[in-house]
């Protein structure tokens, strides 16, 4: 079963087309349900919460096709991963996604990563690693980040200024290798303080940059979501290979103190304490 999460508009066209099909409704089972469909290999439930819940299909992915409000353009999504771990990297990404691109992977369940399984994030993630869509990511290692960190503390900065750098980076990047004359860039908002629209380095590009909370209802922030969290998790794999670790597993003082500063990072509070 795949989920999607529709507009007040795409449940509109949802009901609209059930009607011009005449497509058999069944009874919902509870006070959460607002409909479902179960009418040959069209079979799905719409929640109150706008939530889509459907079973894969040729003729699901026709009805879909009917009722999905496309983005007019490309937009440019980005997303980070690893801000809340202790260990491994910190992991930009950016991802710039076609209508028809969005579509197919609105189609997929596209969604939060932070909602979907480790199997999902694996399977979508690979998918936008190794596809031909438009995409950049920033890997900031443990070691240059450790290093970057308390660099920025010195100037008074934090986190979030670490975090602005690197998604104004891979905007630019992405931009640059698109040269589009016009574009929407929505960054899933990580500190109201900070925003990227204050570079300089983006002012060449005719981008309408958009912060906002929840930006993961943005197909290209979702696989941005996704994208970044499928890397996080590949080089946090890696690190668990070099230093014969389980990271997710182990607690910080049982690591080695030489060992730290290449897969942790210092200024969280378990590990500050492990390593001093």
């Amino acid at each position: 079963m795949r989920s999607i999460a529709l507009s007040q508009k795409e449940i509109d066209n949802l009901n609209k087309e059930v009607s011009k099909k005449n497509l058999k409704k069944v009874p919902v089972l509870n006070t959460y349900e607002l409909l479902r469909v179960k009418d040959r290999d069209i079979i799905f439930v719409v929640y109150k919460t706008g939530k889509m819940v459907f079973q894969e299909s040729m003729g699901i992915s026709n009805f879909l096709n009917s009722i999905l409000v496309r983005q007019d353009n490309i937009v440019i999504g980005t997303d980070e991963a690893g801000k809340g771990e202790w260990y491994g990297p910190l992991v930009v990404a950016a991802v710039a996604l076609t209508p028809e691109e969005a579509l197919a992977l609105r189609k997929m369940g596209i969604g939060d990563s932070k909602r979907l399984s480790s199997f999902r994030i694996y399977e979508i993630g690979n998918i936008l690693k190794t596809s031909k869509i438009e995409k950049e990511v920033s890997i900031l290692s443990p070691e240059p980040y450790n290093i970057m960190y308390e660099e920025f503390k010195k100037e008074g900065k934090n986190l979030n200024h670490i975090l602005q750098e690197m998604h104004t980076q891979v905007i630019y990047d992405l931009l640059k290798n698109l040269n589009l004359q016009e574009v929407t860039v929505v960054i899933d908002q990580f500190d109201s303080s900070h925003t990227v629209t204050e570079s300089g380095v983006l002012r060449e590009f005719k981008a309408n940059i958009i912060q906002k909370i929840g930006g993961e209802s943005e197909p290209s922030v979702a696989a941005a979501s996704i994208l970044a969290k499928f890397i996080f998790e590949e080089e946090v794999n890696q690190l668990n290979h070099i230093y014969d670790l389980d990271l997710k597993n182990v607690a910080p003082e049982d690591i080695p103190k030489d060992r730290l500063s290449s897969v942790a990072k210092l200024h969280f509070k378990n590990v500050e304490k492990a390593y001093s």
